[in-house]
């Protein structure tokens, strides 16, 4: 093949000096036209190919869109801190009006910047007759991880009932279709959903994917930001610090650090806290106030949600057992004579531990393979599983002649 190609070669290169020799302009002129012709089919071909992308782009994205992405949220690090009180003494600064009004300043661009990660989700359930207006209820949520497919939201699952027509407004103030993931009625909490293929091409330079701090780093006395609905309507803001970080809720299967400000807040408040790096580090849910409280803005802790919220990403139950349980000390072992474990206070109503024959007074040793001395041991061990999945509970009950050992299939449920 080479040696039949190689006098061809020759033969057209030869060509090619007699023409340029017998008509030089001719050929330049030739060449230039060849040149400017397949130049202009190029940018004819650029440009119906350029039409033809943007035309069946959105076709392709919702006929081709590929799988979500699983959602893992990073455990967090432990950090030690100081104790209240601790450390070096610094030196006590005169601040001057302008320096106040800098630092208002600041916190308000924090919040705004915080603001493009925030929705108002809005559920709409038609009335039983037809002429009722349909009830629509809302809360904040805030928008805090992308799947590939989806834009997720975490918000209330108390303003979602069962055939809600669910939408949700984007900074942009668009509103958009959503579908919800899943729903922890245990906690509350619920993630959402809007295909990334329905939001407008302008709503990508207005919103942006939130972070998930640490509330486990936030001392009380900390700048804190209150976003969303704090006050019942959508959009307000509230700045004041964080009044105290040692309270806690008991919910059933463990329990959870809650971070109350010193921001007033309205009974029906919804959203989010922010800290002054503007990462997410509380869920605010006013029904955790009792009775007696001041009507201050109170939150869970971001950092004791994150297994849930990963479970509710990724489309699947938080892990229910429910019970009510505290950790035996060993001031409660020495004075009730109570063996290590968890000691369960109450059990939920037609919950999956009642089920298997768990009652008050028992006391966990063990669940799965896991040896349980603490409540949040237990619910670490209890997050490692999956709803559906039968294990076997250990533990102790009081007889006539003290504990003796007890054990239970129980079915993992979920609360939804």
């Amino acid at each position: 093949m080479g040696y039949q190609e190689e006098p061809e070669e020759k033969k057209d290169d030869y060509a090619f000096l007699q023409e340029t020799i017998k008509d030089e302009n001719g050929g330049h002129n030739k060449l230039r036209n060849i040149v400017l012709k397949y130049a202009g089919l190029g940018l004819v071909f650029g440009l119906a190919a350029c039409i033809g992308f943007c035309a069946l782009k959105p076709w392709a994205e919702e006929k081709f869109a590929g799988n979500p992405q699983k959602i893992t949220i990073p455990e967090e690090e432990e950090e030690e801190t100081e104790a209240e009180g601790q450390g070096e003494t610094q030196e006590a600064q005169t601040l001057t009006v302008e320096d106040y009004e800098e630092m208002n300043r600041a916190l308000i661009n924090i919040g705004n910047t915080v603001n493009r990660s925030i929705v108002e989700i809005r559920a709409e359930e038609s009335g039983k007759e037809s002429d009722e207006e349909p009830a629509v209820s809302s809360a904040a949520g805030v928008l805090f991880e992308d799947n590939g497919t989806e834009l997720l939201i975490l918000g209330s699952s108390r303003v979602l009932s069962g055939g809600a027509n669910i939408t949700v407004k984007l900074a942009d103030g668009k509103t958009y279709p959503a579908s919800l993931k899943k729903r922890d009625d245990n906690l509350g909490i619920a993630v959402l959903a809007v295909a990334k293929n329905t939001v407008s091409e302008s709503a990508w330079n207005q919103i942006q994917i939130a972070t998930l701090g640490s509330s486990n780093s936030i001392l009380k006395g900390e700048v804190i930001l209150a976003l969303g609905s704090p006050f019942g309507y959508y959009g307000g803001m509230g700045i004041g610090i964080a009044a105290s970080t040692a309270n806690r809720v008991m919910k059933y299967d463990g329990q959870y650090d809650l971070i109350c400000t010193d921001i007033p807040s309205s009974q029906a408040g919804t959203g989010i806290l922010a800290d002054t790096d503007g990462q997410i580090v509380g869920i605010i849910d006013q029904t955790l106030l009792d009775e007696e409280g001041q009507g201050q803005v109170i939150a869970y802790g971001i950092s004791d949600l994150k297994k849930a919220v990963e479970f509710l990403s990724n489309n699947k139950a938080v892990p229910y057992l429910g019970i009510l349980s505290v950790t035996v000390t060993e001031d409660l072992a020495e004075q009730q004579g109570l063996p290590e474990g968890i000691y369960v206070q109450e059990v939920a109503a037609d919950s999956p531990a009642m089920k298997a024959g768990i009652q008050s007074g028992d006391v966990i040793t063990r669940i799965g393979k896991t040896s349980i001395s603490t409540l949040s041991g237990y619910t670490n061990a209890l997050m490692e599983l999956d709803a559906g999945k039968e294990i076997k509970v250990e533990g102790k009950r009081q007889g006539n002649g003290g504990y003796v050992d007890i054990d239970f299939t129980v079915a993992i449920g979920s609360k939804e």
